[in-house]
């Protein structure tokens, strides 16, 4: 009797299922959904497919990086593993690679911070070069979770029916992939760079206390404009005192977003706040007094933390509040009449301004996996041993995980 592999190739897709992913492992009889369950079932030619990606990715994982393919279960029984054999074997028993129901664990440790950021990108390096032969484009794209960790997603764009689709964006242009807090660290052009720089002068503006009004009334560009944004944090709490409320201000070009968790990272690593959030009108008036809609940052009062992102690094010429309800003024010049500290903390939205000239549009991508560095989620713990020179110690650590199940979704059987 001749054998065949079980093939249940079809023309029909899974009953109410709009992820492309999913469909295209149906109809080719490498998988079966389970709709009530929400479950993925790969049949022999999907799984023989998972297992050529998963040994694909670990071997270039191993031959890029020297990660160690082990069989342990749980990050704990890795980090017991390097205990173990870090003494002996060194950089072999730093970095593994684990197995786990269609999921690759990564993790791994370097003698400092900066060495566990360059593990981390030949990891990724050497992911890609394994996915580049596959026919969906994926790219790493870094975002900011935590204070102490860098994130760096693995992203593919999908249709709008993808399971567990992430929203972010994509320039039209390029092709460039942001997240809504990705560092934005390209430089972003400023308008009138070139120009003489005018005089500052306060114009009446009533009722224009948005970009959008503003632009109007004065029929100006949006790049010509500062957005203000006004937040209330608070200072770590003193023995026997309440925490202290400080008002904080915000500035981005006009056709920017501020970005919440960026600007709370900064304001936690640089003064010590925490609690951010929008400030209420009472307690706005309160701190800063009446100029809602009309903040800028020239003039402001001495008790107000301001920050300025990146993207009005070298404007000219711009109109921002003028910190009196009604009015705004001109001419303002960044490094002139005002230089606050600078930062990333724009957030990447529709219309964000690509340097190819290009825009950012709304898009959904599936997350088929990431690579953080920083301090493991698992344990406060710190690897260490002692060698025959004394203590040694090795704080950077790095990890991540790649869902050898999505990258299937999104690749087919490639």
């Amino acid at each position: 009797m001749k054998r065949e592999i079980f093939k249940p190739a079809t023309q029909n897709a899974p009953a109410k299922q709009k992820d492309d992913g999913v469909i295209a492992l149906v109809k080719a009889g490498a998988a079966a959904y389970n709709a009530k369950s929400g479950e993925l079932l790969l049949l022999p030619t999907g799984l023989a497919a998972a297992r050529a990606l998963c040994e694909n990715i670990e071997r270039a994982l191993f031959q890029d990086s020297g990660l160690q393919s082990v069989d342990c279960g749980s990050d704990e029984a890795i980090f017991s593993l390097a205990e173990r054999y870090v003494r002996e074997w060194k950089d072999q028993a730093l970095s593994y690679c684990d197995t786990r129901h269609r999921e690759l664990r990564l993790l791994g440790w370097r003698e400092d911070e900066y060495l566990a950021f360059s593990a981390a990108e030949l990891a990724m390096s050497a992911i890609i070069s394994v996915l580049r032969e596959s026919r969906v484009n994926f790219n790493f794209v870094e975002e900011i979770r935590s204070e102490d960790s860098r994130f760096f997603s693995l992203l593919c764009q999908s249709g709008p029916g993808t399971i567990d689709a992430r929203l972010g964006f994509v320039c039209t242009a390029c092709g460039k992939l942001l997240l809504p807090d990705s560092p934005i660290d390209f430089p972003v052009r400023q308008p009138g760079v070139k120009e003489p720089e005018e005089s500052m002068s306060d114009i009446e503006t009533p009722g224009a206390n948005t970009i959008a009004a503003l632009c109007s009334l004065l029929d100006i560009r949006v790049e010509r404009t500062v957005k203000a944004m006004l937040y209330v944090a608070m200072e770590k709490p003193e023995a026997g005192k309440p925490s202290a409320r400080r008002a904080v201000a915000s500035f981005v070009r006009g056709d920017f977003n501020v970005s919440m968790n960026k600007l709370a990272r900064y304001l936690n690593a640089t003064f010590g706040l925490g609690g951010l959030r929008i400030a209420e009108k009472p307690e706005l008036y309160e701190l800063v007094g009446d100029v809602a809609g009309y903040c800028g940052p020239v003039g402001l009062p001495d008790n107000v933390i301001a920050v300025c992102d990146n993207s009005v690094a070298g404007a000219k010429n711009i109109v921002a509040g003028a910190n009196r309800p009604g009015f705004h003024r001109t001419g303002c010049c960044h490094g002139r009449d005002f230089d606050p500290p600078m930062a990333d903390i724009a957030a990447c939205a529709p219309g964000t301004p690509c340097p190819c000239g290009g825009a950012f549009e709304s898009a959904s991508f599936r997350e088929s996996g990431e690579i953080r560095t920083g301090a493991a989620h698992v344990s406060e713990r710190r690897l260490s041993f002692r060698d025959r020179d004394g203590s040694h110690e090795y704080p950077g650590e790095w990890g991540g995980s790649v869902s050898i199940e999505r990258l299937l979704l999104a690749t087919g059987l490639a």
